[in-house]
């Protein structure tokens, strides 16, 4: 491989382009001269294209048409001059090559290995199913997959793992006395779990979700710190509560998302059913389509989309007419990344947008560029943001 003429990550994106049609006639030129220009190039070429790691990488990637979401977006704004959009592959999709050909090359020259791994690691991925379970004993398992080294069960304790869901209806209880578990879920991660009662939460980026490991007496119990998604199991005998801070939410049988993140107000949106919250000598109670939200002295109640806020569990991010600083603070827990504002106006401004969660970052901001008229400038982790 000539790296004068070409980088690795050009490569592996002309490649890419290729092999899912999405190359234009110029890269397929440029893609066929550069096959010609040696044997060894001709067997990476083969040798990416064989390894079965790649089509599983990329079909998650390749389910959604993030370039059609783009144009429907674009469609109900006014044109501008510039244009930031670039047809390419999601660039996770991209890494995915880029670290077989870290592997491939890994007896070259130590000047190639330091390019291609200064590539790998300035990234800005997305987040992924990762999390650390707290044992009532102070024991921490991590639960993110791991090819073998996955924890699907530990001695003694009532759960199951499969990398994306921690699951405790196993009802084979070996202590007499309930154990209190944690889930954390850092920057960057999400996480499902099934509850003993058979309800199921969906834990979203650097939250916390305390519980036991079966619920035992009139009610059940647990405690949130960030923002989670619940589908209770229904139980008229014994109503279920979460506890968010000296706020309570009692439900029975019922679908509703927290969002409860340190100095930001609380909310707690329904999507069916019915749930009752006790907060500041205050008692409210919703019916779906409502969301109660924190106020300095109380809550109010106001009908919304609930879209808008359980669109996360089904890998999107939606965006109706919300402030881009509450935007910007997702993006800096599911991406895992610092974001630095240069005025405090563009906190203020609003923005309605529809994406793909999974999509890289790039994109992200490119759409958050056009709709909101601010310009971003990433430097390692960090992201600048510029009013245009």
């Amino acid at each position: 491989m000539d790296s004068n003429k070409h980088t690795f990550q050009e490569i592996a994106r002309l490649i890419l382009l290729n092999r899912y049609g999405k190359a234009e006639k110029s890269q397929i030129i440029e893609l066929q001269k550069w096959l010609k220009e040696s044997e060894e190039n001709r067997n990476f070429y083969n040798k990416v294209l064989s390894r079965s790691y790649l089509e599983e990488g990329l079909e998650e990637y390749m389910q959604y048409d993030a370039d059609d979401a783009w144009k429907q977006l674009k469609t109900k704004m006014h044109p501008r001059k510039k244009q930031f959009f670039v047809r390419s592959l999601p660039y996770a999709a991209i890494v995915a090559v880029i670290v077989g050909l870290t592997v491939w090359f890994q007896d070259r020259n130590s000047k190639q290995d330091a390019e291609l791994q200064n590539v790998v690691t300035n990234v800005i991925l997305p987040g992924s199913p990762k999390a650390q379970l707290v044992l009532s004993d102070g024991r921490q398992i991590e639960l993110e997959a791991k090819g073998k080294g996955l924890c699907r069960r530990v001695e003694g304790e009532n759960f199951e793992n499969n990398g994306q869901l921690l699951d405790y209806r196993q009802r084979k209880f070996v202590e007499n006395t309930v154990q209190v578990h944690t889930l954390r879920i850092p920057r960057g991660g999400e996480y499902q779990i099934i509850l003993s009662d058979s309800t199921r939460v969906w834990v979203n980026a650097d939250s916390e979700l305390q519980y036991p490991d079966r619920f035992t007496g009139e009610q059940r119990k647990v405690v949130l710190k960030g923002e989670a998604y619940f589908e209770v199991a229904k139980d008229s005998l014994r109503p279920f509560y979460v506890e968010v801070g000296d706020m309570n939410v009692k439900v029975l049988g019922t679908s509703f998302n927290i969002s409860a993140y340190p100095n930001s107000k609380r909310q707690t949106t329904l999507v069916d059913g019915c749930v009752t919250i006790n907060w500041n000598q205050q008692q409210v109670t919703l019916h779906p389509g409502q969301q109660a939200t924190e106020t300095t002295r109380e809550l109010q109640v106001r009908q919304v989309n609930v879209s808008n806020y359980v669109g996360w569990i089904d890998r999107r991010f939606v965006f109706k007419d919300k402030r881009l600083g509450e935007i910007l603070e997702d993006l800096e827990r599911w991406y895992d990344v610092e974001v630095f504002v240069t005025d405090d106006k563009i906190r203020d401004l609003h923005l309605t947008a529809n994406f793909q969660k999974y999509e890289k970052i790039d994109k992200v901001l490119e759409i958050i560029e056009y709709a909101a008229c601010v310009k971003f400038e990433i430097k390692d982790r960090m992201i600048i943001v510029r009013l245009d």
